[in-house]
């Protein structure tokens, strides 16, 4: 990470973050809570000695109540794998029973086995492409759009970058750029933070915050005030594009953030 830290110290510091925003609880009441893991195992996930799995991360943030969606994508992030939609778990894969001849093995000419091998890879790769593409296909263009050639693209943080150091009760400009790569003029659109309501010992920003007027191809600055908590910790605030009822244009996109650490 940019500060040194492995991913595995970053998600530990996060999670620990977490717990201490939702009352410090016990990892034993944790466990509790969960119902699907041992308290050890949870303990160990903020240790920051090896990257947690989603199912031990998935539990840990049920037990303190918060959103399992945007911790699914932060996990993601730092994890450095695709998102996958939550719920759809990845389809095992389909071997063949080995089967054992108690023949004696008959001696075949080297052509032979050349053929079958070469038949072999044509079979496996064209089962894995058939399999794979559309998968792939489900993640470009407008995939997730509400709106058909409706898209978007992060550009950058123009302010605050990730882990920013900010002191308790300040209070911040988190300024994003971001392309309108679709069709579709951008009227009426917003960033809305994600976890409504906010959890105690948050940092504080509006709801949400208006996007000017975008035609197709053209870049626009969005920026929101950010003030931190009263008391030291991480931050980490998902936004996703709405209009003006709430209802988001990317469903299955992941959001954009930010992120600082608060210190006294």
């Amino acid at each position: 990470m940019g500060d040194g830290r492995s991913p595995a110290q970053v998600l530990s510091a996060e999670l620990a973050a977490l717990r201490a925003q939702a009352g410090d609880p016990s990892f034993r009441k944790m466990a509790e809570r969960s119902g699907q893991i041992s308290h050890t195992t949870l303990h160990e996930a903020v240790r920051g000695t090896r990257f947690p799995s989603w199912d031990t991360t998935r539990e840990f943030v049920r037990a303190c109540g918060a959103d399992e969606q945007q911790w699914r994508w932060r996990w993601e992030e730092l994890k450095g794998v695709p998102p996958e939609p939550i719920g759809e778990p990845a389809p095992e894969p389909v071997v063949a029973p080995l089967v054992v001849s108690t023949e004696p093995a008959t001696p075949r000419p080297r052509r032979k086995y050349a053929l079958a091998a070469a038949a072999l890879v044509v079979v496996l790769f064209g089962g894995i492409a058939a399999f794979v593409v559309p998968k792939l296909g489900t993640r470009t263009g407008d995939a997730g759009a509400r709106i058909p050639g409706d898209n978007t693209k992060f550009i950058s943080d123009v302010t605050v970058p990730d882990g920013t150091t900010i002191r308790t009760g300040e209070t911040v400009l988190k300024v994003w750029e971001l392309q309108n790569a679709g069709s579709v003029v951008w009227h009426e659109r917003y960033l809305q933070r994600m976890d409504l309501p906010p959890g105690p010992g948050a940092c504080r920003t509006p709801e949400r915050v208006l996007i000017g007027d975008t035609a197709p191809g053209d870049h626009v600055m969005v920026s929101v005030p950010v003030t931190a908590p009263d008391s030291p910790g991480r931050c980490w605030i998902g936004w996703k594009m709405v209009d003006a009822s709430g209802a988001e244009f990317f469903t299955t996109r992941r959001p954009v953030y930010v992120l600082v650490t608060v210190v006294s």
